[in-house]
């Protein structure tokens, strides 16, 4: 059995891992992002209580809900995952940019329907580069699929980190100036792909074992297939 491992340097240097770990933190800063600024501008722009904005947030699990099991699955099977992901940030972007206008943000109607669809985008976004931890590790090593993942959610976990500081800060001078970081981060997404020449509307093919620097041959008894491995070693190499 051929065991593939590479060190964190190779594994971050590949490009499809740093496309997906770029949209993970994109994803975390859009998700606590947003967060924070509909409370803030549900209370301070539209004057909500505290009673409204929470039966308000039953629109969040409902655009949710929707777009996992109604939407993306036909979209995924249209457009594929890199298709799906890259659509996912452009509608993003346009949905940011009409939110950010004062004249659609300070009514309810306006503010709601841009809350739903950028659940609707965000979901659409986070989710096929979730399904892409899969192909890069089979791609680079399966064996540290855990690992791989592990990165995900660090990068994720790091934009939910930044965002509250950010959109808060940017909230204090303009809500508009809060909402076009969030522009400019998602913008960042189809830009790293370019960047790492990744497909934007093209899935990668079927993996193949890349011939990398650290391959150990195991024979079924856990000992390595060297000049004392015997059959077994012989075995392992075949």
């Amino acid at each position: 059995m051929i065991v593939t491992t590479l060190t964190l340097r190779e594994l971050l240097n590949d490009g499809g891992m740093a496309s997906h770990m770029y949209t993970a933190f994109n994803t975390g800063y859009l998700f606590m992002g947003f967060l924070v600024l509909y409370v803030l501008m549900a209370k301070e722009i539209l004057g909500w209580t505290v009673v409204q904005v929470g039966w308000s947030f039953i629109a969040i699990p409902a655009a949710n809900v929707l777009t996992m099991y109604a939407l993306l699955p036909a979209i995924i099977r249209n457009v594929g995952v890199h298709g799906c992901l890259t659509y996912a940030s452009f509608a993003t972007c346009a949905v940011l940019t009409l939110f950010a206008v004062p004249a659609v943000h300070s009514t309810a109607v306006g503010f709601m329907f841009c809350v739903f669809a950028l659940i609707v985008c965000i979901v659409c976004a986070q989710t096929p580069n979730q399904m892409r931890i899969k192909t890069i590790s089979d791609s680079l090593s399966p064996a540290q699929m855990g690992q791989i993942t592990g990165i995900s959610r660090v990068c994720f976990a790091l934009g939910q980190m930044v965002s509250p500081i950010a959109c808060a800060a940017l909230f204090t001078a303009s809500p508009s100036a809060a909402i076009a970081s969030m522009i400019a981060t998602t913008a960042g997404v189809p830009a790293m792909f370019l960047r790492h020449s990744q497909g934007m509307f093209r899935d990668p093919p079927p993996a193949v074992r890349r011939n990398l620097s650290r391959v150990k041959l195991v024979g079924e008894d856990g000992e390595g297939g060297g000049a004392g491995g015997g059959e077994k070693g012989a075995s392992a190499r075949t």
